[in-house]
């Protein structure tokens, strides 16, 4: 039945894929376009902003989008992924046009609140969606698209900041022009399929065929029909799962000890991703490097987002053939690395407590945590920043949507904590001390990830559940991915003793 898997083509499923895509632009814009927001407002708001404002600020699209993330969990499997998306793409542009005419705080943190509900929607479900409708082999790449939505977002929203910012009340523009992106995934919605696993799940049969079809072009219609078979049977196995009740579903996601390894290995990869602190890195990176000296710190700003634009383009490439395991061994070494050198370099400027550098020019050790900054954001997008939007795969159909929820809650509740924290934290405990503690964190994270994470690159959604049930699969899956590439280094040396022959 899995031979449909060698005859996907087109561009279908691509063009599709980039549509859906654009749920990860809206968050990467609202991402960075916050830290030009904060660099520009002045006193717009009624008054200057302190730290503590800043925060609040910051948080609240956090918090929002928290929310957004358990809505969308909720409902996504009554009324499906697509309607998801596009309820998600209204919100935010309700909550753009909000931000955009704030001319007070309790303004401007309600439509920072919309804006984050519209954001978890479309964070949750864009890479559910993806991956629900990618052939197994290409899934990886696909996901990673929306990924590299998201960071090229970044890089227009500090442009669109640095672009209004000799604008009198420029940071009304580059916060209302989200509402662009929002209209257009909201239209796109009106085009895009649902998804044929989606489709079975509510006895839609002939839709699902007729998707599937579009996926798998080069396939007879006897494939497509014996995958739509396939899903079936993975769906209706045991007592007719899709038919669960949201208790039992919540029941069966913790209580079946290989779900719940999948969710330890999801919510954990995703709180590593957090807590490495890059999101604080790209909402404060403005005042990160005022503080060591840069002058035009916004400008500096868009390095980083250019960084981790560039580098998410290593894993597009080698994640289904290096595989999501070893991208992240072999990158995230970089990340506390990174950070404790930054921490030294840190240490050599002289910072006071309110974070106002006490001499303003740009020092030997300024330049060094902007090299270390870079590093780190390079070492992230190539690993632990693309394969966290991996993790639905882990999920049975079953338990998906609520799998995806937990994790992308966990997304959330992270980002939370460290948004509202950075600042205080940087006052509390030092800029130096601040770099030193996440060292510390993603040094463990290595060790977790090395021990818990396993290899499900080139398996369908319907066979990696059986990785956990035993335990975290790592060996296992190892052993699975070398005769995968056992397999088809014998398929390579027959088709080219084929070729020699004729």
């Amino acid at each position: 039945m899995n031979s449909i898997e060698d005859k996907f083509g087109g561009l279908y499923i691509w063009m599709v894929t980039f549509s859906a895509a654009v749920g990860g632009f809206l968050f990467g814009y609202d991402l960075t376009v916050i830290s030009g927001v904060l660099a520009l407002l002045g006193s717009d708001l009624g008054h200057e902003l302190s730290s503590n404002e800043q925060e609040l600020v910051t948080a609240m699209a956090s918090a929002g989008a928290f929310v957004g993330v358990v809505i969308a969990g909720l409902l996504l499997d009554k009324y499906g992924r697509r309607k998801a998306v596009a309820c998600g793409a209204i919100v935010f542009a309700i909550g753009s046009l909000i931000q955009a005419a704030s001319y007070s705080i309790p303004q401007m943190t309600v439509g920072r609140f919309i804006v984050g509900l519209g954001i978890g929607q479309a964070s949750m479900v864009a890479p559910v969606y993806i991956a629900e409708l990618s052939p197994a082999k290409l899934r990886g790449r696909m996901v990673t698209i929306d990924a590299l939505a998201l960071t090229c977002a970044q890089c227009l929203g500090i442009a669109f900041s640095i672009g209004f910012q000799r604008v009198q009340h420029g940071w009304r523009y580059s916060v209302g022009l989200g509402t662009a992106p929002a209209l257009l995934l909201l239209g796109l919605c009106f085009v895009i399929p649902e998804t044929p696993r989606f489709l079975i799940m509510k006895d839609q049969l002939d839709a699902a065929v007729e998707v599937i079809g579009k996926i798998y072009p080069k396939a007879s219609r006897k494939e497509v029909t014996d995958k739509v078979k396939l899903i079936q049977l993975q769906l209706h196995e045991d007592l007719g799962l899709q038919q669960l009740s949201l208790q039992q579903s919540f029941k069966l996601l913790y209580r079946d000890r290989a779900n719940l390894r999948a969710l330890v290995v999801a919510c954990g990869i995703v709180g590593i991703n957090q807590f490495a602190g890059t999101n604080a890195f790209l909402y404060y990176a403005p005042k990160l490097f005022a503080m060591v000296g840069f002058n035009d710190a916004l400008t500096v700003s868009i390095v980083v987002s250019g960084t981790n634009f560039v580098f998410g383009f290593i894993p597009l490439k080698y994640i289904d053939t290096f595989g999501r395991r070893r991208l992240l061994l072999w990158s995230m070494w970089v990340l506390p690395v990174s950070l404790c050198i930054g921490a030294i370099a840190i240490h050599q400027i002289p910072i006071s407590k309110d974070l106002v550098v006490k001499d303003q020019k740009t020092t030997w050790a300024g330049v060094l945590v902007l090299v270390c900054v870079i590093c780190f954001i390079a070492g992230f997008a190539s690993g632990l920043g693309t394969v966290i939007w991996q993790v639905n795969e882990l999920f049975p159909l079953e338990v998906r949507s609520l799998g995806a929820m937990m994790g992308v809650c966990t997304c959330w509740g992270s980002n939370i904590i460290v948004s509202s924290t950075y600042l205080s934290m940087m006052k509390g405990i030092t800029p130096a001390g601040t770099f030193g503690f996440y060292s510390a964190l993603m040094g463990v994270a290595y060790v977790c990830v090395y021990f818990c994470y396993p290899e499900v690159s080139g398996m369908t959604l319907e066979d990696i559940k059986v990785l956990f049930k035993d335990g975290f699969g790592v060996k296992e899956s190892e052993r699975m991915a070398k005769e995968r590439r056992r397999g088809m280094n014998l398929e390579n040396m027959n088709a080219l003793e084929k070729g020699a022959a004729n």
